[in-house]
């Protein structure tokens, strides 16, 4: 199935790929709750779900994975970067929670009882950060490990929250390493989270992980409350 849908979204880049080429900074695209982003020519994104065998343990299945820690459902898209005659390839998840709800899961509680605790005043961001990365090495997933705590980073106005994990896999007997790179940041009582999971096979700007991040983090008309 995994197959089949790549080759599937290879052939729509490659379809679409004279086109795009013409203009000079993507397409502008709606992002629900986050914003306007602008899609680089060289990158396809649909709507879709995708198999990972990084969630081998949940059948495959990368949302019921994470559902343990953050029992929130996501909006999911495949994404497909080209590159000449090579394609990279990323599962991009977008969660919209309240700011409780991410409480929640950082503190192991029951969103109920993280609500009601705090009637009368909002959890602090900066607190509910440091307080993830002295949980997450205890808390992720079996396998998963920490390659790059919480940092706050600030991009055109907007702070957000960087972090990301890995598990390592052995392929047909080849190493393979599962990135997962996430970006929070708040307006008002909400938090916009994501997700993106991809192998870096290029290090530096060109690989795949670090083109969508641009494209969220650069995100236009972003909701302040």
């Amino acid at each position: 199935m995994r197959i089949k849908a790549i080759l599937l979204m290879a052939a729509a880049v490659l379809s679409i790929g004279t086109a795009s080429l013409a203009k000079d900074k993507g397409t502008m695209t709606k992002f629900p709750n986050w914003g306007i982003m602008t899609v680089p020519d060289d990158i396809y994104m649909q709507s879709g779900r995708q198999p990972m065998l990084t969630a081998a343990d949940e059948g495959n299945d990368v949302i019921a994975l994470f559902e343990k820690i953050f029992p929130i459902q996501p909006e999911t898209y495949q994404v497909v970067k080209k590159d000449d005659a090579d394609f990279q390839y990323a599962y991009l998840l977008h969660y919209t929670a309240t700011i409780w709800d991410v409480k929640a899961a950082v503190y192991g509680e029951n969103r109920e009882n993280s609500y009601l605790r705090d009637i009368g005043s909002r959890p602090d961001m900066r607190t509910l950060m440091n307080r993830l990365n002295q949980n997450m090495p205890g808390r992720l997933p079996q396998g998963f490990r920490v390659v790059a705590p919480v940092t706050a980073k600030k991009t055109n106005g907007h702070l957000f929250y960087e972090w990301t994990i890995a598990k390592s896999l052995v392929i047909n007997g080849n190493p393979f390493t599962e990135t997962i790179h996430c970006l929070a940041w708040q307006h008002g009582d909400t938090m916009e989270v994501a997700a993106i999971l991809g192998n870096i096979a290029k290090e530096g700007d060109d690989d795949i992980i670090s083109a969508v991040t641009d494209m969220l983090k650069n995100a236009e008309k972003m909701p302040k409350k």
